[in-house]
């Protein structure tokens, strides 16, 4: 599909200058997994991806926190997939966890 969608886009596309922001919701249980120890595994994406990643508060949302992504459209996308990997990731150990522990 990702592919499919690459081979579809104009030059125009990866030659756009301005800045693309995504925001997605993740669980504040499993932020620290998410965003790796110390902020390892935000810091490598950015790195990969030449994104800005920034975790927000949902103000009346104690449960869940905002991710913010913004950089160049193709780098943003790629830093949603690698971040929703993390957070599947966190679910899949959350799950185990969770069961390990009745």
């Amino acid at each position: 599909l990702i592919d499919r969608v690459m081979d579809g886009l104009p030059p125009s596309v990866m030659e756009e200058t301005r800045g693309f922001a995504m925001n997605c919701v993740v669980p504040t249980r499993l932020v620290g997994h998410v965003m790796g120890r110390g902020g390892s595994g935000v810091q490598e994406v950015q790195n990969t991806t030449k994104t800005r990643i920034m975790l927000r508060e949902i103000p009346g949302d104690q449960d869940n926190r905002s991710i913010n992504i913004a950089g160049p459209i193709l780098n943003v996308c790629s830093a949603y997939i690698l971040m929703m990997k993390r957070y599947l990731d966190a679910e899949k150990f959350d799950a185990r966890d969770k069961s390990d522990s009745r």
